[in-house]
């Protein structure tokens, strides 16, 4: 199982470990209670390193990737980053993903446990054009920086210039002899940076924005704190929500794909579907009535006749209550409508209602 370059002081914060698509990772340091309100209040550092981190260069790495995914590589600009996916030719997914657009390269952030690793399976539709693919995954680690109180903390080691980048803006920064690439991405619904740095300058980068924890409520974030946030957020995550059986629009990921461009992988479905209208099911968020979460699979049933199926359920810290995320037929997605969810316990009542649970200021792109 590979860790990440910072596990040494995860050990040293006293995480607790938890395997996720064949990586060790801090699952908690603390309270769940305490590293949830520093993503609320205050100033979450979660190490995001386990995702997949690729450098594109070459003449034609805007050209060959925007015939690769869903958004306009060739319109992004310079300094900007936006939120894709990647398709087969029968409109199913590959993965998501997002785009980082440097001066003479482009970074691309992907999640863990794709059926391919994404660095080969791009890899194998580079043919002719003049572009170069780099896996960074163990070269690089990726430090997330969320909560109201990250602009100061990335100012604080790294300088207002780089604390003020616009939402979905990116920038390269000189740290230690070396440079990092910052964004600024929300991964919650919170205003948040992500810092891909080099393997060797992490550690000193994780310990200089822990330096500011007294002042700005800076604290270690695991997964579980992250994982209820971004569901409070309605946000799908690859391997939860997210499959290799989905088209982008069930999820709900209208925002990932540009119906202006030219021609990409598994545009003709996505422009079929468009025309129509409609997809048969959609991502749905339901308040979960009873004691018993529901397990990820579970199906949710409509006068004995399955309707959809359950994917993410937590307890709300926000809310005080049950909620869930999954899949429901488009026509049955009325705000307040109930259903059936046939656990082995016996059937728990979901309640359909609007995403996001908890709204917020910075939504994905």
């Amino acid at each position: 199982m590979k860790r990440t370059p910072l596990a040494a002081l995860h050990e040293a914060r006293g995480a607790h470990w938890m395997e996720y698509h064949g990586w060790e990772i801090p699952s908690l340091y603390s309270r769940l209670e305490d590293e949830y309100q520093a993503l609320q209040e205050g100033c979450a550092l979660i190490d995001l390193s386990y995702r997949g981190k690729m450098r594109i260069t070459g003449r034609d790495r805007r050209t060959w990737l925007h015939g690769q995914v869903t958004q306009d590589i060739n319109g992004l600009p310079d300094g900007k980053a936006t939120y894709a996916t990647v398709l087969t030719p029968q409109g199913k997914m590959v993965s998501d993903l997002r785009v980082f657009a440097c001066e003479d390269e482009l970074i691309l952030d992907v999640p863990p446990g794709t059926a391919t690793p994404m660095p080969e399976y791009l890899d194998h539709y580079l043919i002719m054009e003049r572009a170069e693919i780099e896996d960074l995954t163990d070269s690089y680690a990726l430090i997330s920086v969320q909560g109201p109180h990250s602009p100061s903390a990335v100012a604080a080691v790294l300088g207002d210039v780089v604390a003020r980048l616009p939402l979905w803006g990116v920038a390269r920064h000189e740290f230690q002899d070396d440079y990092l690439y910052v964004a600024r991405l929300p991964e919650c619904g919170e205003d948040g940076f992500n810092l891909f740095v080099s393997a060797r300058c992490a550690p000193a980068l994780w310990g200089a924005l822990c330096q500011h924890r007294p002042a700005l409520a800076v604290h270690s974030v695991g997964w579980n704190a992250l994982n209820v946030r971004r569901l409070e957020a309605g946000i799908p995550w690859w391997g939860e929500e997210l499959n290799s059986t989905l088209v982008p629009l069930e999820a709900r990921l209208d925002h990932a794909i540009s119906l202006q461009k030219g021609c990409y992988v598994g545009q003709e479905i996505i422009a079929r579907i468009d025309a129509r209208g409609h997809v048969n099911n959609l991502l749905a968020g339901f308040f979960v009535h009873g004691d018993v979460l529901p397990a990820r699979g579970t199906e949710i049933h409509n006068h004995g006749k399955k309707v959809g199926v359950v994917s993410t359920a937590l307890p709300s810290l926000r809310l005080n209550r049950p909620i869930a995320l999954g899949y429901l037929r488009r026509e049955l997605q009325q705000p307040g409508a109930r259903f059936q969810a046939k656990t082995p316990e016996g059937p728990v009542e979901v309640e359909v209602t609007t995403l996001p649970f908890v709204p917020n200021d910075y939504p994905s792109l």
